[in-house]
Protein backbone atom coordinates (compact mmCIF):
# COMPACT_ATOMS: atom_id res chain seq x y z
CA UNK A 1 0.00 0.00 0.00
CA UNK A 2 1.41 3.33 -0.38
CA UNK A 3 2.05 6.20 2.26
CA UNK A 4 -1.02 8.03 1.27
CA UNK A 5 -3.60 5.14 1.63
CA UNK A 6 -1.38 4.53 5.37
CA UNK A 7 -1.75 8.09 6.54
CA UNK A 8 -5.33 8.59 5.34
CA UNK A 9 -7.93 8.57 8.38
CA UNK A 10 -9.25 5.59 9.30
CA UNK A 11 -13.11 6.91 9.70
CA UNK A 12 -13.63 5.06 13.10
CA UNK A 13 -14.78 6.17 16.95
CA UNK A 14 -12.12 4.99 19.39
CA UNK A 15 -14.82 4.96 21.32
CA UNK A 16 -17.51 2.47 20.28
CA UNK A 17 -19.71 3.82 22.24
CA UNK A 18 -19.58 7.36 20.49
CA UNK A 19 -21.40 5.98 17.20
CA UNK A 20 -24.75 5.60 19.27
CA UNK A 21 -23.67 9.27 20.58
CA UNK A 22 -22.77 10.38 17.25
CA UNK A 23 -26.99 8.88 16.40
CA UNK A 24 -28.44 10.61 19.29
CA UNK A 25 -27.10 13.63 19.11
CA UNK A 26 -27.96 14.47 15.65
CA UNK A 27 -31.42 12.82 16.25
CA UNK A 28 -31.88 15.01 19.50
CA UNK A 29 -30.86 17.51 17.50
CA UNK A 30 -33.21 17.04 13.92
CA UNK A 31 -30.80 16.17 11.90
CA UNK A 32 -32.98 14.62 9.81
CA UNK A 33 -34.77 14.81 6.15
CA UNK A 34 -37.87 16.56 7.38
CA UNK A 35 -36.48 18.76 10.28
CA UNK A 36 -33.36 20.21 8.13
CA UNK A 37 -35.72 20.89 4.94
CA UNK A 38 -38.06 22.84 7.25
CA UNK A 39 -35.26 24.79 8.89
CA UNK A 40 -33.97 25.65 5.75
CA UNK A 41 -36.47 25.83 3.30
CA UNK A 42 -35.88 23.74 0.21
CA UNK A 43 -37.55 20.62 -1.00
CA UNK A 44 -34.49 18.17 -1.72
CA UNK A 45 -31.72 17.57 0.47
CA UNK A 46 -29.55 16.05 -2.32
CA UNK A 47 -29.79 19.03 -4.19
CA UNK A 48 -29.37 22.08 -1.93
CA UNK A 49 -28.30 24.58 -3.72
CA UNK A 50 -25.80 26.78 -1.34
CA UNK A 51 -27.60 30.33 -1.94
CA UNK A 52 -25.65 31.48 1.40
CA UNK A 53 -26.72 34.43 1.91
CA UNK A 54 -30.52 33.45 2.17
CA UNK A 55 -29.30 30.12 4.27
CA UNK A 56 -27.15 32.33 6.49
CA UNK A 57 -30.44 33.56 7.39
CA UNK A 58 -32.68 30.63 7.83
CA UNK A 59 -29.54 29.36 9.97
CA UNK A 60 -29.16 32.37 12.36
CA UNK A 61 -31.06 31.35 15.32
CA UNK A 62 -27.82 28.80 16.54
CA UNK A 63 -29.27 26.68 17.54
CA UNK A 64 -27.79 22.77 17.34
CA UNK A 65 -29.21 22.01 14.37
CA UNK A 66 -28.64 25.35 12.86
CA UNK A 67 -24.33 24.49 13.37
CA UNK A 68 -24.82 21.09 11.91
CA UNK A 69 -26.46 22.92 9.17
CA UNK A 70 -23.96 25.33 8.43
CA UNK A 71 -20.64 22.87 8.78
CA UNK A 72 -22.01 19.93 6.75
CA UNK A 73 -24.21 21.01 4.37
CA UNK A 74 -23.26 24.87 3.79
CA UNK A 75 -19.61 23.40 4.23
CA UNK A 76 -19.17 26.68 6.33
CA UNK A 77 -16.79 27.18 9.07
CA UNK A 78 -17.66 27.50 12.82
CA UNK A 79 -16.36 28.77 15.73
CA UNK A 80 -14.65 25.87 17.99
CA UNK A 81 -16.39 26.95 21.20
CA UNK A 82 -19.75 26.87 19.26
CA UNK A 83 -19.36 23.04 18.00
CA UNK A 84 -18.15 22.34 20.98
CA UNK A 85 -20.90 23.38 22.99
CA UNK A 86 -23.19 21.85 20.23
CA UNK A 87 -21.65 18.48 20.44
CA UNK A 88 -21.43 18.32 24.41
CA UNK A 89 -21.29 15.68 25.57
CA UNK A 90 -18.97 14.24 22.70
CA UNK A 91 -15.67 16.09 22.68
CA UNK A 92 -14.19 17.82 19.39
CA UNK A 93 -10.95 15.32 19.41
CA UNK A 94 -12.98 12.59 19.34
CA UNK A 95 -15.02 14.24 15.83
CA UNK A 96 -11.25 14.53 14.75
CA UNK A 97 -10.05 11.43 15.27
CA UNK A 98 -12.79 9.78 12.89
CA UNK A 99 -12.13 12.51 10.41
CA UNK A 100 -15.27 14.10 10.46
CA UNK A 101 -13.69 17.81 11.12
CA UNK A 102 -10.56 19.59 11.22
CA UNK A 103 -9.53 22.10 13.70
CA UNK A 104 -8.07 25.47 12.25
CA UNK A 105 -7.27 27.93 15.21
CA UNK A 106 -10.72 28.84 16.63
CA UNK A 107 -12.36 27.74 13.99
CA UNK A 108 -13.86 24.28 12.91
CA UNK A 109 -14.10 22.94 9.27
CA UNK A 110 -16.12 19.83 7.92
CA UNK A 111 -13.70 17.14 6.77
CA UNK A 112 -16.84 15.28 4.82
CA UNK A 113 -19.89 16.11 4.57
CA UNK A 114 -22.77 14.59 6.77
CA UNK A 115 -26.14 14.40 4.90
CA UNK A 116 -29.40 12.79 6.42
CA UNK A 117 -30.69 10.67 3.85
CA UNK A 118 -34.21 8.46 3.93
CA UNK A 119 -33.64 8.23 7.77
CA UNK A 120 -30.42 7.24 7.32
CA UNK A 121 -27.11 9.44 8.32
CA UNK A 122 -24.00 9.61 5.74
CA UNK A 123 -20.61 10.31 5.38
CA UNK A 124 -19.13 10.86 2.42
CA UNK A 125 -16.43 12.96 0.97
CA UNK A 126 -16.61 17.37 0.03
CA UNK A 127 -16.45 17.99 -3.47
CA UNK A 128 -13.67 20.17 -2.93
CA UNK A 129 -11.45 16.68 -2.38
CA UNK A 130 -11.69 16.84 -6.86
CA UNK A 131 -9.29 19.67 -6.65
CA UNK A 132 -6.99 18.18 -4.54
CA UNK A 133 -4.01 15.33 -5.35
CA UNK A 134 -6.15 12.72 -2.91
CA UNK A 135 -8.66 13.05 -5.99
CA UNK A 136 -8.45 9.83 -7.34
CA UNK A 137 -10.08 8.22 -3.88
CA UNK A 138 -13.14 10.69 -3.81
CA UNK A 139 -16.45 9.24 -2.28
CA UNK A 140 -19.19 10.13 -4.04
CA UNK A 141 -22.53 11.09 -1.92
CA UNK A 142 -25.87 11.22 -3.10
CA UNK A 143 -26.33 12.19 -6.86
CA UNK A 144 -28.91 11.93 -9.18
CA UNK A 145 -28.09 8.45 -10.16
CA UNK A 146 -27.89 7.36 -6.09
CA UNK A 147 -31.70 8.84 -6.39
CA UNK A 148 -32.61 7.05 -9.44
CA UNK A 149 -31.40 3.57 -8.73
CA UNK A 150 -32.92 3.30 -5.33
CA UNK A 151 -36.26 4.42 -7.01
CA UNK A 152 -35.52 1.63 -9.52
CA UNK A 153 -34.68 -1.14 -7.05
CA UNK A 154 -36.51 -4.39 -7.28
CA UNK A 155 -37.68 -4.34 -3.16
CA UNK A 156 -38.60 -8.14 -2.38
CA UNK A 157 -36.85 -10.38 0.53
CA UNK A 158 -33.48 -11.32 -0.53
CA UNK A 159 -31.19 -14.00 1.10
CA UNK A 160 -27.77 -12.34 0.18
CA UNK A 161 -27.49 -8.64 -1.59
CA UNK A 162 -24.64 -7.28 -3.51
CA UNK A 163 -23.49 -3.61 -3.83
CA UNK A 164 -21.02 -3.71 -6.43
CA UNK A 165 -19.35 -0.39 -6.18
CA UNK A 166 -20.74 0.60 -3.09
CA UNK A 167 -19.46 4.17 -2.66
CA UNK A 168 -20.29 5.22 1.00
CA UNK A 169 -22.68 2.26 1.06
CA UNK A 170 -26.38 3.73 0.76
CA UNK A 171 -27.67 1.18 -1.46
CA UNK A 172 -26.43 -1.21 0.65
CA UNK A 173 -28.02 0.55 3.67
CA UNK A 174 -31.36 1.11 1.79
CA UNK A 175 -31.69 -3.21 1.02
CA UNK A 176 -30.63 -4.39 4.61
CA UNK A 177 -33.83 -3.66 5.62
CA UNK A 178 -35.12 -6.42 3.22
CA UNK A 179 -32.20 -8.65 3.03
CA UNK A 180 -30.40 -10.98 6.01
CA UNK A 181 -27.10 -10.30 4.84
CA UNK A 182 -25.88 -7.15 2.24
CA UNK A 183 -22.15 -7.35 0.70
CA UNK A 184 -20.86 -3.92 -0.17
CA UNK A 185 -17.32 -4.14 -2.32
CA UNK A 186 -16.02 -0.98 -3.98
CA UNK A 187 -12.45 -0.80 -5.42
CA UNK A 188 -11.51 2.39 -3.57
CA UNK A 189 -10.40 1.32 -0.21
CA UNK A 190 -11.47 4.59 1.30
CA UNK A 191 -14.79 4.16 -0.03
CA UNK A 192 -15.16 0.85 2.02
CA UNK A 193 -14.23 2.58 5.21
CA UNK A 194 -16.50 5.37 4.98
CA UNK A 195 -19.28 2.61 4.18
CA UNK A 196 -17.79 0.54 7.28
CA UNK A 197 -18.31 4.23 9.20
CA UNK A 198 -21.73 4.58 8.00
CA UNK A 199 -23.11 1.20 8.68
CA UNK A 200 -21.51 1.77 12.32
CA UNK A 201 -23.09 4.77 12.47
CA UNK A 202 -26.67 3.90 11.58
CA UNK A 203 -26.45 0.83 13.64
CA UNK A 204 -26.95 -1.39 10.46
CA UNK A 205 -25.21 -4.62 11.31
CA UNK A 206 -25.97 -7.12 8.04
CA UNK A 207 -23.70 -5.51 6.12
CA UNK A 208 -20.66 -6.43 5.21
CA UNK A 209 -17.87 -3.54 3.61
CA UNK A 210 -15.73 -5.43 1.43
CA UNK A 211 -12.14 -4.07 -0.61
CA UNK A 212 -11.54 -5.43 -4.15
CA UNK A 213 -12.21 -5.17 -7.80
CA UNK A 214 -15.71 -7.08 -9.51
CA UNK A 215 -16.88 -9.99 -7.99
CA UNK A 216 -12.96 -10.89 -6.74
CA UNK A 217 -14.20 -10.51 -2.60
CA UNK A 218 -17.81 -12.43 -2.59
CA UNK A 219 -15.59 -15.42 -3.84
CA UNK A 220 -18.69 -18.02 -4.29
CA UNK A 221 -21.74 -16.40 -3.18
CA UNK A 222 -24.96 -16.21 -4.85
CA UNK A 223 -27.30 -13.40 -4.65
CA UNK A 224 -30.89 -12.52 -4.83
CA UNK A 225 -30.60 -9.47 -6.05
CA UNK A 226 -27.14 -7.38 -6.95
CA UNK A 227 -27.16 -3.05 -7.86
CA UNK A 228 -24.87 -1.55 -9.05
CA UNK A 229 -23.95 2.09 -9.76
CA UNK A 230 -19.81 1.65 -11.05
CA UNK A 231 -17.92 3.75 -12.57
CA UNK A 232 -19.81 4.01 -16.04
CA UNK A 233 -18.33 7.28 -17.65
CA UNK A 234 -17.02 6.88 -21.05
CA UNK A 235 -13.95 8.65 -20.90
CA UNK A 236 -10.25 8.31 -21.32
CA UNK A 237 -9.29 9.03 -18.17
CA UNK A 238 -8.38 7.53 -15.02
CA UNK A 239 -8.54 10.55 -12.64
CA UNK A 240 -11.62 9.33 -10.37
CA UNK A 241 -12.07 5.83 -9.22
CA UNK A 242 -15.75 7.02 -8.80
CA UNK A 243 -16.03 7.91 -12.45
CA UNK A 244 -13.59 6.67 -14.80
CA UNK A 245 -13.11 2.67 -15.10
CA UNK A 246 -10.20 2.52 -16.63
CA UNK A 247 -11.31 0.61 -18.97
CA UNK A 248 -12.22 0.99 -23.02
CA UNK A 249 -15.62 2.73 -24.27
CA UNK A 250 -18.59 1.03 -21.77
CA UNK A 251 -16.52 -2.53 -21.36
CA UNK A 252 -16.96 -1.91 -17.38
CA UNK A 253 -20.70 -2.01 -17.53
CA UNK A 254 -20.44 -4.47 -20.69
CA UNK A 255 -18.32 -6.92 -17.68
CA UNK A 256 -20.93 -6.65 -15.05
CA UNK A 257 -23.37 -7.38 -17.36
CA UNK A 258 -21.25 -10.66 -18.44
CA UNK A 259 -19.93 -11.74 -15.16
CA UNK A 260 -23.00 -10.97 -12.94
CA UNK A 261 -25.15 -13.67 -14.61
CA UNK A 262 -23.04 -16.30 -12.38
CA UNK A 263 -23.58 -14.51 -9.22
CA UNK A 264 -27.26 -15.11 -9.06
CA UNK A 265 -30.03 -17.30 -7.72
CA UNK A 266 -32.33 -18.98 -9.90
CA UNK A 267 -34.96 -15.94 -10.31
CA UNK A 268 -32.53 -13.06 -8.56
CA UNK A 269 -31.95 -9.81 -10.26
CA UNK A 270 -29.28 -7.76 -11.27
CA UNK A 271 -29.87 -3.96 -11.83
CA UNK A 272 -27.31 -1.47 -13.24
CA UNK A 273 -27.51 1.98 -13.75
CA UNK A 274 -25.29 2.56 -16.72
CA UNK A 275 -23.89 4.33 -19.81
CA UNK A 276 -23.11 2.48 -23.19
CA UNK A 277 -21.09 3.67 -26.44
CA UNK A 278 -23.73 3.67 -29.18
CA UNK A 279 -21.56 3.36 -32.46
CA UNK A 280 -23.16 4.58 -36.07
CA UNK A 281 -24.62 1.93 -38.56
CA UNK A 282 -26.97 -0.23 -36.20
CA UNK A 283 -29.52 -0.01 -33.94
CA UNK A 284 -28.49 0.96 -30.44
CA UNK A 285 -31.18 -1.63 -29.11
CA UNK A 286 -29.35 -4.45 -31.24
CA UNK A 287 -26.19 -3.70 -30.23
CA UNK A 288 -27.23 -3.88 -26.64
CA UNK A 289 -28.77 -7.61 -27.09
CA UNK A 290 -25.37 -8.98 -27.75
CA UNK A 291 -24.16 -7.92 -24.54
CA UNK A 292 -26.78 -10.98 -23.19
CA UNK A 293 -26.36 -13.39 -25.50
CA UNK A 294 -26.15 -16.54 -23.71
CA UNK A 295 -26.02 -15.05 -20.09
CA UNK A 296 -29.00 -17.18 -19.07
CA UNK A 297 -30.90 -13.99 -18.77
CA UNK A 298 -33.51 -12.28 -19.76
CA UNK A 299 -33.30 -8.35 -19.48
CA UNK A 300 -35.21 -5.21 -19.35
CA UNK A 301 -33.20 -2.13 -20.65
CA UNK A 302 -34.78 1.18 -19.80
CA UNK A 303 -32.59 4.26 -21.78
CA UNK A 304 -33.36 7.32 -20.43
CA UNK A 305 -30.87 9.93 -22.35
CA UNK A 306 -29.13 9.60 -25.67
CA UNK A 307 -26.42 12.40 -26.17
CA UNK A 308 -24.19 13.51 -28.60
CA UNK A 309 -20.23 13.16 -27.73
CA UNK A 310 -19.72 16.75 -27.94
CA UNK A 311 -22.79 16.93 -25.50
CA UNK A 312 -21.45 13.46 -23.23
CA UNK A 313 -18.13 14.90 -22.56
CA UNK A 314 -19.26 18.28 -21.62
CA UNK A 315 -22.01 17.29 -19.01
CA UNK A 316 -19.21 14.86 -17.26
CA UNK A 317 -16.13 17.15 -17.54
CA UNK A 318 -18.33 19.80 -16.03
CA UNK A 319 -18.83 17.59 -12.87
CA UNK A 320 -15.44 17.48 -11.62
CA UNK A 321 -14.15 21.18 -13.12
CA UNK A 322 -14.47 24.24 -11.22
CA UNK A 323 -14.03 27.92 -11.69
CA UNK A 324 -12.32 29.50 -14.35
CA UNK A 325 -10.66 26.79 -16.22
CA UNK A 326 -11.51 27.37 -19.55
CA UNK A 327 -8.67 26.37 -21.33
CA UNK A 328 -7.86 22.87 -19.20
CA UNK A 329 -11.92 22.69 -19.77
CA UNK A 330 -11.28 22.57 -23.90
CA UNK A 331 -8.22 20.74 -23.97
CA UNK A 332 -9.68 17.99 -21.81
CA UNK A 333 -13.17 18.35 -24.10
CA UNK A 334 -11.37 18.00 -27.03
CA UNK A 335 -9.62 14.99 -26.00
CA UNK A 336 -12.26 12.75 -24.71
CA UNK A 337 -13.86 13.45 -28.58
CA UNK A 338 -11.11 12.84 -30.08
CA UNK A 339 -10.53 9.17 -28.04
CA UNK A 340 -14.78 8.87 -29.04
CA UNK A 341 -14.00 9.32 -32.87
CA UNK A 342 -10.58 7.13 -32.54
CA UNK A 343 -13.95 4.85 -30.86
CA UNK A 344 -15.79 5.22 -33.82
CA UNK A 345 -18.70 6.19 -31.11
CA UNK A 346 -21.46 8.34 -32.73
CA UNK A 347 -24.18 8.82 -29.67
CA UNK A 348 -24.04 7.91 -26.04
CA UNK A 349 -27.08 5.88 -24.17
CA UNK A 350 -27.65 6.03 -20.63
CA UNK A 351 -30.23 3.78 -18.18
CA UNK A 352 -30.93 0.99 -16.67
CA UNK A 353 -30.45 -2.78 -17.42
CA UNK A 354 -32.56 -5.02 -15.20
CA UNK A 355 -31.52 -8.74 -15.60
CA UNK A 356 -33.20 -12.01 -14.12
CA UNK A 357 -31.76 -15.07 -13.93
CA UNK A 358 -33.98 -17.66 -15.76
CA UNK A 359 -32.33 -21.37 -16.49
CA UNK A 360 -35.15 -22.87 -18.09
CA UNK A 361 -36.45 -21.85 -21.74
CA UNK A 362 -35.20 -19.13 -24.41
CA UNK A 363 -34.76 -15.66 -22.14
CA UNK A 364 -36.22 -12.88 -23.93
CA UNK A 365 -34.67 -9.26 -24.33
CA UNK A 366 -36.57 -5.95 -24.13
CA UNK A 367 -35.36 -2.29 -24.71
CA UNK A 368 -37.48 0.83 -24.47
CA UNK A 369 -37.51 4.03 -23.43
CA UNK A 370 -37.65 4.55 -19.59
CA UNK A 371 -40.66 6.87 -18.89
CA UNK A 372 -40.96 10.66 -18.41
CA UNK A 373 -41.04 10.39 -15.18
CA UNK A 374 -40.67 8.38 -12.37
CA UNK A 375 -43.66 8.43 -9.37
CA UNK A 376 -42.64 7.24 -6.01
CA UNK A 377 -40.71 3.86 -5.53
CA UNK A 378 -41.00 1.88 -8.90
CA UNK A 379 -39.47 -1.36 -7.57
CA UNK A 380 -42.44 -3.30 -7.79
CA UNK A 381 -43.13 -1.54 -11.35
CA UNK A 382 -40.09 -3.03 -12.56
CA UNK A 383 -41.11 -6.70 -11.44
CA UNK A 384 -44.06 -6.38 -12.56
CA UNK A 385 -42.70 -5.28 -16.37
CA UNK A 386 -41.11 -8.67 -16.14
CA UNK A 387 -44.01 -10.76 -15.30
CA UNK A 388 -45.83 -8.74 -18.29
CA UNK A 389 -43.33 -9.32 -20.76
CA UNK A 390 -43.21 -13.13 -19.52
CA UNK A 391 -47.26 -13.21 -20.14
CA UNK A 392 -46.47 -11.32 -24.03
CA UNK A 393 -43.98 -14.03 -24.37
CA UNK A 394 -46.61 -17.35 -23.74
CA UNK A 395 -49.09 -15.56 -26.42
CA UNK A 396 -46.85 -14.26 -28.95
CA UNK A 397 -49.81 -15.56 -31.56
CA UNK A 398 -52.40 -12.92 -31.95
CA UNK A 399 -54.87 -16.16 -31.59
CA UNK A 400 -53.10 -17.04 -28.73
CA UNK A 401 -53.71 -13.02 -27.18
CA UNK A 402 -57.47 -12.77 -28.40
CA UNK A 403 -58.35 -15.77 -25.87
CA UNK A 404 -57.03 -13.92 -23.01
CA UNK A 405 -59.20 -11.40 -20.52
CA UNK A 406 -57.45 -8.22 -19.90
CA UNK A 407 -58.61 -5.47 -17.71
CA UNK A 408 -56.96 -1.83 -17.28
CA UNK A 409 -54.75 -0.76 -14.72
CA UNK A 410 -55.86 1.16 -11.82
CA UNK A 411 -53.63 3.75 -12.21
CA UNK A 412 -54.68 4.15 -15.94
CA UNK A 413 -55.71 8.04 -16.29
CA UNK A 414 -57.46 9.39 -19.48
CA UNK A 415 -56.82 13.20 -20.07
CA UNK A 416 -58.07 15.23 -23.16
CA UNK A 417 -56.68 19.05 -24.75
CA UNK A 418 -60.02 21.67 -24.90
CA UNK A 419 -59.60 24.14 -27.34
CA UNK A 420 -62.28 26.97 -27.18
CA UNK A 421 -63.89 27.81 -30.82
CA UNK A 422 -67.36 29.33 -31.57
CA UNK A 423 -69.08 26.01 -31.15
CA UNK A 424 -67.48 25.62 -27.74
CA UNK A 425 -64.58 23.55 -26.05
CA UNK A 426 -63.72 21.41 -29.11
CA UNK A 427 -61.27 18.05 -28.25
CA UNK A 428 -58.24 18.74 -29.89
CA UNK A 429 -56.04 16.54 -28.64
CA UNK A 430 -56.26 13.00 -25.67
CA UNK A 431 -53.42 11.38 -24.13
CA UNK A 432 -52.76 8.00 -21.76
CA UNK A 433 -50.55 8.12 -18.84
CA UNK A 434 -50.07 5.97 -15.68
CA UNK A 435 -50.56 7.84 -11.84
CA UNK A 436 -47.96 5.98 -9.86
CA UNK A 437 -44.80 4.00 -10.04
CA UNK A 438 -43.30 3.96 -13.74
CA UNK A 439 -45.38 6.72 -15.42
CA UNK A 440 -46.03 5.61 -19.36
CA UNK A 441 -47.76 8.27 -21.16
CA UNK A 442 -49.08 7.99 -25.05
CA UNK A 443 -51.30 9.33 -27.19
CA UNK A 444 -54.51 8.45 -27.29
CA UNK A 445 -57.41 8.53 -29.94
CA UNK A 446 -61.58 7.45 -29.43
CA UNK A 447 -60.96 4.12 -30.35
CA UNK A 448 -57.93 3.41 -28.14
CA UNK A 449 -59.78 4.81 -25.23
CA UNK A 450 -62.63 2.88 -25.92
CA UNK A 451 -60.65 0.12 -26.01
CA UNK A 452 -58.88 0.01 -23.31
CA UNK A 453 -62.44 0.57 -21.18
CA UNK A 454 -63.82 -2.40 -22.41
CA UNK A 455 -60.98 -4.22 -20.36
CA UNK A 456 -62.63 -5.08 -17.83
CA UNK A 457 -61.97 -8.73 -17.19
CA UNK A 458 -65.10 -10.18 -18.04
CA UNK A 459 -65.09 -10.67 -21.58
CA UNK A 460 -61.75 -12.15 -23.62
CA UNK A 461 -60.39 -9.87 -26.65
CA UNK A 462 -61.94 -11.97 -29.35
CA UNK A 463 -65.34 -11.20 -27.40
CA UNK A 464 -64.50 -8.15 -27.65
CA UNK A 465 -63.48 -7.69 -31.27
CA UNK A 466 -66.70 -7.63 -33.20
CA UNK A 467 -67.70 -4.02 -31.28
CA UNK A 468 -65.28 -2.60 -31.85
CA UNK A 469 -64.66 -3.32 -35.28
CA UNK A 470 -68.41 -2.07 -35.75
CA UNK A 471 -67.48 1.01 -34.36
CA UNK A 472 -64.47 1.84 -37.20
CA UNK A 473 -66.73 0.02 -39.76
CA UNK A 474 -64.26 -2.79 -40.38
CA UNK A 475 -64.72 -6.52 -40.87
CA UNK A 476 -63.34 -8.25 -37.72
CA UNK A 477 -60.73 -10.68 -39.02
CA UNK A 478 -59.19 -7.42 -40.25
CA UNK A 479 -58.96 -5.29 -37.49
CA UNK A 480 -57.52 -8.06 -35.44
CA UNK A 481 -53.53 -7.54 -36.54
CA UNK A 482 -53.51 -3.68 -35.46
CA UNK A 483 -55.87 -4.70 -32.00
CA UNK A 484 -53.14 -7.33 -31.28
CA UNK A 485 -50.30 -5.21 -31.89
CA UNK A 486 -51.45 -2.07 -30.15
CA UNK A 487 -52.81 -4.51 -27.08
CA UNK A 488 -49.09 -5.72 -26.58
CA UNK A 489 -47.30 -2.38 -26.72
CA UNK A 490 -49.93 -1.42 -23.24
CA UNK A 491 -49.52 -4.35 -21.96
CA UNK A 492 -45.80 -4.05 -22.36
CA UNK A 493 -45.83 -0.70 -20.80
CA UNK A 494 -48.41 -1.57 -17.81
CA UNK A 495 -51.41 0.10 -19.74
CA UNK A 496 -53.65 -2.87 -19.42
CA UNK A 497 -52.81 -6.35 -17.45
CA UNK A 498 -53.89 -10.00 -17.25
CA UNK A 499 -56.77 -10.60 -14.98
CA UNK A 500 -54.96 -11.10 -11.65
CA UNK A 501 -51.94 -8.96 -11.93
CA UNK A 502 -51.92 -5.90 -10.21
CA UNK A 503 -55.34 -4.91 -10.70
CA UNK A 504 -57.31 -6.61 -7.59
CA UNK A 505 -59.19 -9.13 -9.60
Amino acid sequence: MNQAHNSAPLFAFTDPDDYRRLRDLLAAAGFLDESVLDAIGVSDLPSLENDHPLLLDRTAGGSVLHTLIRLFLMEMPVEADIFARAIHPMATDSWQQAGLVRRHGSRVTAALKLLPFRNLILAFDLPAMLQTPQRSRYVMGIGGSTITLSQLTVRRPCRQTLDLGCGCGVHAFLAAPHSSRVAAVDLNPRAVRLAAFNARLNSISNVDCLEGDFFGPVGERKFDLIISNPPFVISPETRFIYRDAGMEADSVSRRIAREAPGFLEEGGFCQILCNWAQKGGSDWQQQLAQWFAGTGCDVWVMRSESLTPAAYASKWIRHTEFGDQETEFSQRFHHWLEYYERLGIASFGAGLITMRRRASGANWFRADASPDRMLGPCGEYIARGFALQDFLETVNEDRALLACRLKFSPDLRLEQQFTPSEQGWQVTGSSIQLARGLAFRGNSDTFMANLMIHCDGRKTLQELLPDMAAALQAEPAQLAPLVCRLIRKLVGQGFLLPTGQGNGS
